[in-house]
Parts: structure tokens; C-alpha cells; sequence
């Protein structure tokens, strides 16, 4: 009797609201599916949401009228995850993830224009559009159109429950499993690790140094590219000749091109505050979900727990600032919606450059940066660090270079699929054209006793984990982040800086082959310019030298 009357009000609720749990199906499953489509994790995707829509079923049933709001409140969260979540799909081919929010947040108004435009042709916002739009219809149609008779509400009602209970989940599959896919939690969880950026200003460091060489380099200029992959780099064995000035300066032994070298991370934040910090944490794709549930929900609810903040530690700033005047002159953006990691460390330099807060820098391409840098030679008081932003080869790859630097064609690259060959293009084109940047800076130097590095914050994935996808390194993929934090290295020491320091640059020479991070950059500067830590750190000897 009891069982025939639940069964009658399972049967009531899924004839009134069958469309509902459809589109809440949809709304949750539909982005994950794509992302994970011809994968292992595809059908446990799949059986796993079979086994929550059956227990949200039930639920729901059980609170008669109130079930009908469970649906809508369900309904509204859903599809704003699916918003976000198929729309980074479309972009990028991934789900949404921290990463995410660092592109979106960390961002400013001319950057996140190009990204649409690099990621969102209108066809793919048609698409969004129209996939948002017959959900809800979908869920809101009007019940005289889409209504289903009892026999099949009672047919639907069994192979709902049966479905269910034959897609009960792997006991292997734990509670912060299950956190994970609750979306307000997700949600909770992806966002409580967007840093405080404000933090960095406020804790500043005094930083005992020792001095080790009596002989300290006067004029030190440190260029930080932009998503440059090694894999491109015709230094480095690529078969396009994107490297061509610089090349030049290797063959006549001037630059050094370091062969092992690696970022941090793939993204600009987590790798600039490596390469601009004494943190010792490490950057890593986080494998284990239950690892970032825990770590994340520490965070949250006992941020006392967590006593390794990365903004919290000293900066280079506080380091060379005790012994060099530091500039910073950047071609990136002073700001972001959420302010931005670059122009958090720009701020704690001497003196500050921005392209576009200079009417006469008309143009925004990186060659802007060498105007500004000459004069700022002229009038050089030493011993001084110059930092120098690009753009580098960011996305929009066409946006970073004048068209009168269009020199490699689509048609250059037929042994590529068609649809790689246009971004390929463009990309070489891009770096081809940094390699023509990167030469003018070192022009300015050649007749001063100076050396000039150069490294992007790290490189990106170009087809090289998966023939389809191109961009930052893709979420949960170990071989994509692997091939963007590959990227090239370059010293380049001026005769006058080779006579100057003779045995620094042979003992340069001999370790173009040793594996080097450049999160311990500031360990190698520390020992080129002839300073130590007070303290002793067992980062000392994981330098270049």
C-alpha cells in the first residue's frame, strides 16, 4: 500500500516535470561529455549523472510542491554552469578550472576583447547562444505541447529508478569525489585560490645579503616574453626560421642559449610569482582530486591551516633593490579587472613604463619599448636592473606583429592539417617578429658593459598534445602542461661585459646544458652579481652556475 502510493507520486511528479529533470540533466552533463568524450572518463561521466539525477528524482518527489522549486533553484545554478562551462568548451575545449578564472580575472578590457575574438568566432556565439536558449525553452515549454500520458510517466518513472540503481557508483569513489561534482561547492573551491594580489606591497622584506665576489655587474636587463614555445624556436632546431637575428648572435658566440630550461607553470600568475619571489612552493597539475578538495576546503574554512603563502615570502624586489636602482618597462597592461600579477611586482620597482600610458608610444606592437629604453640608457645612473614586459606571442597570435611582418603563409605549411595552418602561421609570425624585438633591446647594449636575458613566463601548447587544440596548457591533460612550460633561455654578454667578467661567462658557457627552472632565476642573478643570502637556502646551488 505504502510502496503503491510512493510509486504513484513518483509516477505524478515525473509526468509534471520530466522536461525539467531533462534540461537539469543536460545543463550538467553536456559540457563535461564533450570534454571528456572518447575517454574512460566519458562513461563514468555519464553513469555517475544517471545516479544523481535518480536520487535528485527522488528527493525531489518526496517534497511534493516543494519539489517543483528544488527544480528551479537547480535549474538556475545549472545553467549558469553550463553557460561558463560549455562556453570554455567552445573556447578551449576544457572545463572550467582555476585557470579559467585567472584568464578572466586577471585580465583587463583590450585582453579579454582579443581572447573572445582569438577563441569566440561568431559561429561558436551562435552556438552558445542557441544551446543556452533551447535549454530553456526546453525547461519553461508550456505543458499542453509536451505532456506525456500515465503509462508513459510510469515507463519513465522505472527506467529512471532502474538506471539509477544500475549506475550506482564504484565505492572507490569517495566523498570529496562527489564534493567535487556539487556545483556551488566547485564553484567555492575553483575561486578561494584567486590570490590577494594586494598582499604582495604590504608585506615587504628586509633581506640580509652577503657578498661573495668583490666584481658586481653595473648594467643587468632582464626581458620577459610572453607564451613563447621552445618548440618554435628555430634556435632550438625548429624548422621555420623564426630566430633569425638572434641565431646570428649565437653563431658569433654572444648569446647563450640554454637547452634544459623550464617554467614554472604554464599561466602567467603561477609563473610570476615563482620567478619574482623566494617562495619555495611548487607549481603543479593538481591529479588528485581528493588532494584539491582537501587543500581547497582548508583554505576555506581554516585559512589559519595554511601558513604557506606564496605573498608572504620576499621578492626580488626586496633582494636587488638593496643594491641596483630597478626599472620597469612593459608593453603589457598596468591593470586587470581583478588588477594583475605583472603590474603587482611592476609596482614595487623605482621607476615604472608603460606603453599605454604614453600618447607618443602610437603604436601598441613591442617594438614601442625600444624608444623608451634608449632614452632611458642615456640617462642611466648605475649600477641598475631593467625589466623588460612584451606582449610577446600572447593570443591574438595576428595582433602582436605590424602586417608588414607576415612572412610565413598557411600555404608554407601543407604537411600540417588545414585547419592548423593559419594559427601556425601566425604564431611563427608572432615570434619571428619578438625575435626582431628582443635583437633591437640587445642593440642598445652591445656597446656597454651589459648582460641581457631573455625567457617568457612560459610557452603554450600548439598542437602538439592533441592535433585539435592550441592555447594555454589544457586542464588535466600532464602532456599539454608539459610541452608549455618548454621554453628557450638567452644570455647575451657584450665583448665589454666578456672582458669585464671572463670566468662568469666560461663557467655560463659550460652549463648551457644543465637542467634549469626558472623559479630560481633569482638565485642565479644573486650569484652573477655577486650577492648571496645571509641565511643559507638549499635553492643556492640551483642556479645556472
Amino acid at each position: 500500500m505504502i510502496c503503491g502510493k510512493f510509486f504513484t507520486r513518483l509516477v505524478e511528479f515525473f509526468s509534471e516535470n520530466w522536461r525539467q529533470l531533462l534540461a537539469i540533466t543536460i545543463a550538467i552533463v553536456l559540457p563535461a561529455s564533450l570534454v571528456n568524450f572518447g575517454r574512460k572518463t566519458f562513461w563514468i561521466l555519464l553513469s555517475d549523472t544517471c545516479f544523481e539525477m535518480g536520487v535528485f528524482f527522488l528527493f525531489a518527489a518526496m517534497l511534493g510542491r516543494w519539489g517543483k522549486w528544488l527544480c528551479h533553484i537547480t535549474f538556475i545554478i545549472a545553467v549558469i554552469d553550463f553557460g561558463l562551462s560549455f562556453g570554455n568548451y567552445l573556447a578551449v575545449g576544457q572545463e572550467v578550472s582555476l585557470h579559467t578564472f585567472y584568464l578572466i580575472l586577471g585580465t583587463n578590457p583590450d585582453e579579454a576583447s582579443e581572447f573572445f575574438s582569438f577563441y569566440f568566432p561568431i559561429s561558436k556565439v551562435l552556438l552558445w547562444i542557441a544551446a543556452i536558449t533551447l535549454l530553456c525553452l526546453l525547461y519553461f515549454a508550456k505543458k499542453p505541447r509536451l505532456t506525456v500520458g500515465r503509462k508513459a510517466s510510469q515507463i519513465g518513472t522505472v527506467v529512471f529508478l532502474v538506471t539509477a540503481i544500475l549506475c550506482f557508483p564504484s565505492l572507490k569513489r569517495d566523498m570529496y569525489y562527489w564534493f567535487n561534482k556539487t556545483l556551488p561547492i566547485k564553484y567555492l573551491i575553483i575561486l578561494k585560490d584567486y590570490e590577494p594580489l594586494n598582499k604582495v606591497a604590504e608585506n615587504r622584506h628586509d633581506i640580509p645579503l652577503s657578498e661573495v665576489s668583490t666584481e658586481h655587474p653595473q648594467n643587468i636587463v632582464i626581458i620577459i616574453g610572453e607564451s613563447f614555445s621552445k618548440s618554435h624556436s628555430s634556435i632550438y632546431g625548429y624548422k621555420k626560421d623564426t630566430n633569425p637575428e638572434l641565431a646570428k648572435l649565437a653563431d658569433q658566440g654572444s648569446l647563450l642559449a640554454f637547452t634544459q630550461c623550464t617554467a614554472p607553470a604554464p599561466f602567467t600568475h603561477q609563473a610570476f610569482k615563482n620567478i619574482f619571489s623566494l617562495w619555495d612552493g611548487n607549481v603543479k597539475m593538481v591529479n588528485s582530486a581528493k588532494e584539491g578538495i582537501v587543500n581547497g576546503l582548508k583554505k576555506i574554512f581554516m585559512p589559519w591551516t595554511n601558513k604557506d603563502n606564496w605573498y608572504d615570502y620576499p621578492t626580488f624586489f626586496d633582494v636587488f633593490s638593496q643594491k641596483y636602482t630597478i626599472r620597469w618597462v612593459s608593453n603589457q597592461n598596468s591593470y586587470g579587472m581583478f588588477d594583475n600579477v605583472q603590474a603587482t611586482f611592476a609596482d614595487l620597482s623605482d621607476t615604472i613604463w608603460y606603453a599605454e600610458q604614453h600618447p607618443e608610444a602610437s603604436s601598441r606592437y613591442d617594438q614601442v619599448v625600444v624608444p623608451a629604453l634608449d632614452s632611458f640608457l642615456k640617462n642611466d645612473s648605475l649600477p641598475t636592473i631593467t625589466i623588460v614586459n612584451l606582449m610577446g606571442q600572447h593570443e591574438d597570435f595576428s595582433n602582436r606583429y605590424p602586417s608588414s611582418w607576415e612572412y610565413f603563409k598557411p600555404e608554407d605549411y601543407k604537411e600540417y592539417p588545414a585547419h592548423q595552418r593559419e594559427r601556425l602561421a601566425q604564431y611563427d609570425n608572432a615570434t619571428r617578429y619578438n625575435d626582431h624585438v628582443v635583437a633591437s633591446i640587445i642593440n642598445l647594449y652591445k656597446d656597454e658593459c651589459a648582460m641581457v636575458f631573455y625567457f617568457p613566463d612560459h610557452g603554450l601548447d600548439i598542437y602538439e598534445s592533441d592535433p585539435n587544440y592550441v592555447g594555454h596548457a589544457a586542464d588535466r591533460s600532464q602532456k599539454s602542461w608539459d610541452v608549455s612550460c618548454q621554453i628557450p633561455f638567452y644570455i647575451y654578454v657584450t665583448n665589454s661585459y666578456q672582458e669585464a667578467f671572463p670566468q662568469q661567462v666560461e663557467q655560463l658557457r659550460n652549463s648551457l646544458h644543465k637542467p634549469f627552472n626558472t623559479k630560481n632565476f633569482i638565485y642565479t642573478l644573486m650569484k652573477i652579481s655577486g650577492w648571496k643570502l645571509s641565511q643559507e637556502t638549499n635553492k643556492d646551488d640551483q642556479g645556472l652556475l
